[in-house]
């Protein structure tokens, strides 16, 4: 699976196990302020959680160091490319990344068609300032805010509440519009996860939860106010990436404002978040070294081939071979001579790399002349490097067993036709693969 759908699925976990976590147990608390700055974390919770073991690595006394890769067959050119065979994974995700970025897009543009449409309401209105704030009176049907902006309808632009114009400057005090617009942000990368949606809603939940007890709190009595928020039900479906003063969430709003405070104790509940992100984390952080994942195989029997010795591509043999190891050649761009550390396998585009013993993926990912790049470590001290791939069927820190398809054949990076670079090295020396393969 490619990495950034992997990427996505784990955010996505963590981010549904924390949201699920504050449904259950801090939802109906009355803490709102404390509410809104949990549901706000969640975002930058559940992208840094699955990438702690990239942003802090743990020291392994074997690092690997990627040279610059600058050889190219010198008989590329002339090999015959034959019709590519049909790569099904390759197609595949091709038609869900396509998907995902064509939803993705539709997304963001309706956060900007949003902005741009208020703009462009708020530049052919009546504009007024009132203590810091910019009075839009306009065609719409209610008021609402976005930003520090109030948009009035015309017909009340000469008598309007008070109590929901100091609703309407709570959101704005609190700047509320950045966590929406935030929040849409976050929705248009993940829109495939279903609790966003309600994770929305308790949002501005929350949001309406803080403007109320603001207007409360200057002296208007809590009967009054309900009676004001049953007489201003007329908008159906208020636009979610702006504050309307009637929301459909009511019933929630007339429970908080008549809700007796959550007790002080109840903040504890808050501290459970800690154990299961700490469980969360350890799910994403290898709980092993790399050196004890080789000592486990070791106990397998059935899990150890040494050395490496599977032919690396699918139905390929050692005729398809078109460069051999320890060759000096002149680069054809650089005329810089090079020793060829491997060897290289002419092969049609979409060939199923293989696995050529069992092992770990040490790493799976674009590496510059290299290409497409997956290098495997096994016992004894081991490597497999495989370069110029078309694309990734494992990935990083993924156990894999001889035979196992890795990749697929293709001519990425500094390549000038389709073939695998196969190198083996022990003890982070470059050895022969052909006095290996079988």
């Amino acid at each position: 699976m490619n990495s950034l759908f992997v990427n996505l699925i784990e955010i996505t976990t963590v981010f549904s196990v924390l949201y699920v976590l504050y449904l259950a147990f801090l939802n109906t608390l009355t803490f709102h302020n404390i509410n809104r700055l949990v549901l706000l974390s969640l975002m930058p919770i559940s992208i840094i959680i699955p990438f702690l073991d990239t942003l802090f690595p743990s020291f392994s006394s074997n690092i690997i160091d990627i040279p610059l890769y600058d050889h190219i067959p010198l008989n590329a050119q002339l090999e015959v490319i034959e019709e590519p065979l049909t790569d099904t994974s390759f197609n595949t995700y091709t038609v869900l990344i396509t998907i995902y970025w064509f939803v993705f897009s539709m997304f963001l543009l309706r956060i900007f068609n949003t902005a741009k449409k208020l703009a462009l309401l708020k530049n052919n209105s009546i504009i007024q300032q009132k203590n810091g704030y910019k009075l839009i009176i306009a065609n719409v049907p209610e008021i609402f805010s976005y930003f520090n902006w109030v948009f009035i309808p015309q017909y009340k632009s000469e008598q309007y509440d008070q109590n929901i114009f100091a609703h309407e400057k709570v959101h704005i005090q609190l700047k509320h519009s950045w966590d929406v617009i935030l929040a849409e942000v976050f929705i248009a990368f993940f829109w495939f996860n279903p609790l966003l949606y309600s994770y929305r809603k308790s949002l501005k939940s929350v949001h309406e939860f803080q403007a109320d007890r603001g207007v409360l709190l200057n002296g208007i009595k809590t009967s009054q106010y309900m009676q004001l928020l049953m007489e201003s039900l007329q908008i159906n479906r208020p636009n979610n990436l702006y504050n309307y003063f009637n929301q459909s969430i009511l019933k929630k709003r007339v429970i908080m404002m008549t809700k007796p405070k959550s007790k002080p104790l109840s903040k504890l509940k808050y501290f459970l978040i800690l154990p299961v992100s700490a469980f969360l984390i350890s799910a994403f952080t290898p709980s092993i070294h790399e050196d004890d994942k080789f000592l486990n195989l070791r106990e397998v029997k059935e899990f150890i081939t040494i050395p490496p010795s599977l032919f690396p591509v699918k139905n390929a043999t050692k005729d398809d071979i078109s460069s051999y190891f320890g060759i000096e050649r002149k680069h054809p761009k650089t005329s810089k001579k090079n020793i060829h550390n491997g060897i290289d396998i002419k092969a049609t585009p979409g060939t199923p790399v293989l696995a050529t013993a069992d092992g770990i993926i040490a790493k799976a990912e674009m590496e510059g002349n290299w290409g497409n790049l997956i290098i495997v470590t096994h016992t004894d001290g081991y490597e497999t490097w495989y370069a110029h791939l078309k694309g990734f069927n494992i990935i990083k820190n993924q156990e894999v067993k001889k035979g196992d398809v890795i990749g697929y054949v293709g001519s990425t990076g500094l390549s000038t036709g389709p073939h695998l670079h196969y190198e083996v090295k022990q003890n982070g020396k470059h050895v022969n693969p052909l006095g290996y393969l079988e």
